[in-house]
């Protein structure tokens, strides 16, 4: 079994892996999501992958500098980043943070058809023995046996052995709820925390007439798309499984 890291804080995407079998070890990046946002001048699809870059490579510096217990006996280690944000009209339309903003973004988008794009980034990070018997520079005192190269490799550092990232993009057709529903929406404060201001996967689901695409893209986490990565950089889906059914 390969550990597997989220680097993320999202609720959904968690779930999204335990629902697929792999129960992740949650390290959040705390990149300043904001100010890479204001520097970018490519598409919205390619900030996703920016963002979601920007974020593994957070985690994986915390990791090679002091890996947690939870990664304590592998030898090899899976981390998943991953940033979403919903496109109208050319725009980039992020978490809005508060009602007044909730409403202005409801106010463009209802009715209308959108694109949320999902950026995806994963990395192997692997631990190379630091050895005599590693150098081949081994004495008369040395111990190369098996059970020596594994004690020290479990103590080696990490290192970056592979990164590769990909995004994901669904179209979707946005409901019209009333005022007074869009007023009890907010108030549940849902749309506050995420991309577009609604997700399928809760109160506003309800709002939500149409999908064309990975619904897994619209939460946030595109399964195929994770799988894909992990199996292009040579590793095998299901050992990244722990949970069983």
């Amino acid at each position: 079994m390969i550990p597997v890291v989220l680097a993320s804080q999202s609720p959904s995407r968690r779930q999204i892996l335990r629902d697929g079998g792999i129960d992740p070890v949650i390290i959040v990046s705390e990149v300043d999501e904001r100010a890479l946002e204001d520097d970018f001048t490519g598409s919205v699809g390619e900030l996703t992958t920016a963002l979601s870059e920007a974020k593994a490579r957070a985690v994986i510096d915390r990791i090679i500098g002091s890996a947690p217990p939870a990664l304590e006996g592998a030898d090899t280690v899976v981390v998943i980043a991953g940033d979403s944000l919903l496109e109208f009209d050319g725009r980039a339309i992020g978490k809005p943070g508060t009602a007044e903003r909730t409403r202005d973004v409801w106010s463009a988008i209802a009715g209308q058809w959108t694109q949320l794009h999902s950026g995806h980034t994963v990395a192997v990070l692997i631990r190379t023995p630091q050895s005599n018997c590693a150098a081949g520079l081994t004495g008369a005192d040395d111990r190369c046996d098996g059970s020596d190269r594994a004690a020290r490799t479990a103590s080696a550092p990490f290192e970056l052995s592979a990164l590769r990232s990909k995004r994901s993009a669904t179209s979707v057709l946005i409901g019209s709820p009333s005022p007074e529903e869009l007023e009890a929406y907010i108030a549940t404060e849902e749309p506050f925390h995420v991309a577009g201001a609604l997700t399928i996967d809760g109160f506003g689901g309800a709002f939500v007439d149409r999908l064309d695409g990975d619904h897994l893209t619209v939460l946030g986490l595109s399964l195929p798309v994770v799988r894909e990565l992990v199996t292009d950089m040579g590793l095998f889906w299901p050992d990244l499984w722990t949970l069983q059914r």
